[in-house]
């Protein structure tokens, strides 16, 4: 049996994850930051502490080792420091770490897993730590596998977006959306998420990056009006001039205003699991389980959205 470890564990991404990798027989360790009750049945260990701190870091992990380690919470490269200095590295044959569309400086288009990595201004500082955090590994001389997806979304997302959509819809609200150039973007559902990442322990691969998303190129109504079809609803949708508006787009919007694409050829031509389910399968799926558990959620950076609605 397959010795795993998820960083994560309880969040919307590592508990997807590590349930997956228990339902394929493998066995699962995890570490959460704090000693939180879990949901699901099958792990082997549940590890807890501040992965931050590196005297806690020590006392869990030294003399543990794993043959795949799944980073889902690695913010900087300190975060990954903090783990491989203490776990015992040389059972590991992959050590796979989420990053992000956010590090190359056109995300955009298409962007291949060879385009120039740098500030992009429409991610900032969040890009520019994914950037390190990478470097960090590719300089090093472990078995490293980095990921970089678009949006995520699905049941248990701790962001609130999709439900945001949900919300506004069931409760017959206006949703502002800012126009005034078109965006086309790319999602992921959890499930294909998940499943791109077990496939990875299988090939041989390493010392790789990859993006991560299905190919399905969606707008902002598209996005929208599929939620509407899912709910049962017409969505109200009030649309905001961004070069007239007087808000920031964010504020009032649960996504940056940008293209965000990027090609997956090198997942494809690696074997990698290729995402299949389209927007509509998976907005389904997430409204069928936002129905049962009515998620209450918020986003702080969307204080505008009444303010936006009154002068639109």
């Amino acid at each position: 049996m397959k010795s795993v470890l998820v960083m994560g564990g309880n969040d919307f991404i590592g508990s997807a994850l590590a349930k997956y990798l228990i339902k394929c027989g493998y066995s699962v360790d995890i570490l959460t930051n704090i000693n939180v009750a879990i949901k699901y049945k099958g792990l082997k260990d549940h590890l807890h502490c501040d992965r931050k701190l590196r005297h806690d870091m020590k006392n869990v992990f030294t003399n543990k080792n794993y043959e795949y380690i799944f980073d889902m919470t690695a913010q900087s490269k300190e975060d990954i420091k903090n783990l491989i200095d203490f776990v015992d590295v040389k059972y590991l044959k992959k050590y796979i770490v989420l990053s992000s569309g956010a590090v190359y400086k056109d995300s955009s288009h298409g962007a291949k897993e060879y385009y120039e990595k740098g500030e992009n201004q429409n991610w900032g500082r969040y890009g520019l730590r994914k950037k390190e955090a990478e470097d960090f590994l590719i300089n090093s001389s472990l078995p490293y596998v980095i990921i970089r997806p678009t949006y995520i979304y699905g049941e248990n997302n701790n962001l609130y977006r999709e439900f945001y959509f949900f919300d506004r819809i069931e409760q017959e609200k206006p949703i502002p959306v800012p126009t005034g150039k078109n965006v086309s973007t790319q999602f992921i559902y959890i499930d294909d998420f998940v499943k791109v990442l077990e496939s990875l322990i299988n090939k041989n691969h390493v010392r790789e990056a990859y993006n991560v998303t299905n190919p399905q190129l969606i707008s902002w109504n598209e996005l929208i009006q599929t939620c509407g079809e899912v709910v049962g609803k017409s969505p109200i949708i009030k649309l905001v001039n961004i070069n007239k508006a007087e808000y920031e787009e964010r504020s009032y919007f649960p996504f940056k205003n940008i293209d965000y694409n990027l090609d997956i050829d090198k997942l494809i031509e690696h074997g990698l699991y290729i995402p299949n389910i389209l927007l509509k399968e998976g907005i389904k799926k997430t409204y069928k389980w936002y129905s049962g558990h009515k998620p209450k959620l918020s986003d702080k950076r969307m204080d505008k959205v009444e303010d936006i609605i009154k002068i639109s």
